[in-house]
């Protein structure tokens, strides 16, 4: 393992999210919390007496300045938000009803993630991971979920608060910096860390034996979240080798993230391997995936053909070596890592290919670069018309530690193209803006992400908006590009769809600063189409190739030609 590597404030295991585990005396009693990390808190009440013992009279369980759980009379929890747009919510059934033996637990679990993005331009956006479940149990063993409520939008509640003010007693109190209370072992559990060490960019997290068959992994935290979406594990050989590995994501997005799996002994050819099953939450929330761990045994297993650190300097060394080919250092990250970008092509006509915004699985889009070179090395006329700019990789530092895809900032680079530039965005428009101060003209930009369960790669053209429209003269060129990315590199228009220009992202910005014809481009890893067959096919590596290829040839007809 690398010496420069270490886990985003070194998180390791469950207990470096510990806030509080203390013995309670008579209620009430306040309890104070360590730094939270992020926008979340999971903590709950063990008492010895039964649930029943409970009933009869309203009475608070936790409470803090922004919200308080409450047992009604009848035994059911409520949450009370006192934020703006902060939930109220009533458990479906009362809390002895799934408490069995003579301990009871209650507790609740809150992820505000509008909170953490509250004094940025895209807060709103946070709606849809806020999450709160309202928790019971018995004294050991798991909790279960008899409650909760999502979507909801209240920036100004601070989920984990200072203290915590504690109701019931005596018993003891635990508190959480993570979301999902699955992820939190309860009783004894023997770690499997030989089996899933952690790697650098992997998101092994918490393995451990759940019997004498099964390990459970879930996914390790990220700069702003406890959990990331994308899979990355090392399966070492171990004795004795489990049955069966079940690996967990909990991003409410985890199915439509992860729904195909790779797998791979050097990292670089990867094939695709199912999982024996498949087990899905309301929407597809919660994610899991079991396989056959001695099958992955001294394997890679990935929820995508991952571009991380070790596959972007393979790629920049390969590209040292190609004649007609420049690599320069364009800037640096927050945490002081280079960003790159690669050169080929000395004409006037520019095109320029960003990648890896986000995650590991959204940076596998870095793939695409090398098939694009090799073509292009193959059409001189091409590159003395243009000149391509390639982008592997703009996040280096979230594809360093393999988060979700915000920065070292907390920011989502691809929210900050024309407002608070973060340092990897701005290296990007710096770096471009010195070869048009040179002459360069750019005509088509293309940003790509990638990772979802898309019906084949979705090709985002500009869309017209009430801030931001579209001319009729940028509008017809880009139906241009649109048949020739259809007919070469099998970009379909029935697969793809508008995206509304706004000022926010990297086609924003290609499009509105810089004069360019700009897509999102969106690569599916379930399937693709290719424009050699005319047909849909289960998406493999040979795709990048495919599309590289054909972005190229679209290039040509319309550069080359003119």
């Amino acid at each position: 393992m690398p010496t420069d590597y270490s886990p985003f404030r070194d998180i390791r295991s469950m207990e470096d999210l510990l806030l509080a585990r203390e013995h309670l005396g008579d209620a009430p009693a306040t309890v104070a919390l360590a730094e939270a990390y992020y926008p979340e808190i999971c903590g709950w009440v063990t008492l010895d007496a039964p649930a029943e013992a409970l009933l009869g009279e309203e009475r608070t369980v936790l409470a803090c300045d922004a919200w308080r759980l409450l047992l009604t009379e009848h035994g059911y929890l409520r949450f009370e938000g006192e934020a703006p747009g902060a939930p109220e919510c009533e458990s479906v059934v009362p809390a002895h009803a799934v408490v069995g033996g003579q301990g009871t637990r209650l507790g609740v679990a809150v992820c505000n993630y509008s909170w953490l993005l509250r004094d940025t331009g895209y807060s709103a956006e946070a709606a849809g991971c806020s999450a709160l479940r309202l928790l019971a149990g018995g004294a050991c063993g798991p909790l279960s979920r008899i409650g909760g409520a999502s979507g909801w939008l209240a920036p100004e509640m601070a989920p984990a608060p200072d203290e915590i003010a504690v109701g019931l007693g005596p018993g003891e109190i635990a508190a959480f910096n993570c979301l999902d209370a699955g992820a939190i072992a309860g009783g004894d559990v023997r770690p499997a860390d030989d089996l899933l060490p952690l790697v650098p960019g992997g998101s092994s997290f918490e393995p451990r034996w759940i019997d004498d068959r099964t390990v459970e992994v879930f996914t390790r935290p990220e700069f702003t979240r406890s959990s990331s979406y994308w899979v990355l594990l090392r399966v070492e050989p171990v004795e004795p080798m489990p049955e069966r590995l079940v690996v967990r994501t909990t991003h409410r997005g985890g199915a439509n993230m992860t729904p195909t799996f790779f797998a791979s002994s050097d990292r670089e050819r990867w094939r695709r391997v199912a999982p024996r099953r498949v087990e899905m939450g309301e929407g597809g929330a919660e994610f899991a995936a079991e396989f056959d761990a001695s099958e992955l045994a001294g394997r890679w297993l990935a929820s995508a053909p991952p571009f991380g650190d070790a596959e972007r300097e393979a790629l920049l060394a390969w590209a040292r070596e190609q004649q007609g080919v420049a690599v320069h250092e364009i800037g640096r990250s927050v945490e002081g890592r280079a960003i790159h970008a690669v050169h080929v092509g000395d004409g006037q006509r520019g095109v320029a290919v960003i990648c890896g915004q986000h995650s590991p699985l959204e940076i596998m889009g870095g793939r695409v670069i090398e098939p694009m070179i090799r073509r292009l090395l193959d059409r001189p006329a091409l590159l003395r018309a243009a000149q391509f700019v390639f982008v592997p990789t703009v996040n280096v530092d979230c594809a360093h530690y393999g988060g979700n895809g915000l920065n070292a900032n907390q920011r989502n680079t691809n929210r900050h193209w024309l407002v608070d530039l973060q340092p990897e965005n701005r290296a990007v428009e710096e770096h471009i803006d010195a070869l048009r101060a040179r002459g360069l003209r750019l005509e088509l930009g293309l940003d790509i992400h990638a990772g979802g369960i898309f019906r084949n790669h979705v090709l985002m053209h500009m869309g017209g908006s009430d801030e931001v429209p579209v001319s009729a003269e940028a509008a017809a060129e880009q139906e241009v590009w649109r048949d020739l990315l259809e007919e070469h590199a099998g970009l379909r228009r029935e697969d793809g769809r508008p995206l509304a220009q706004k000022r926010l992202r990297a086609t924003d910005w290609l499009h509105q600063e810089r004069g360019a014809v700009a897509f999102c481009l969106e690569l599916s890893t379930c399937s693709f189409f290719d424009p050699r067959t005319q047909q849909t096919r289960e998406f493999g590596q040979e795709a990048f190739e495919v599309l590289g290829e054909g972005i190229v040839a679209a290039c040509e007809e319309r550069l080359a030609a003119e």
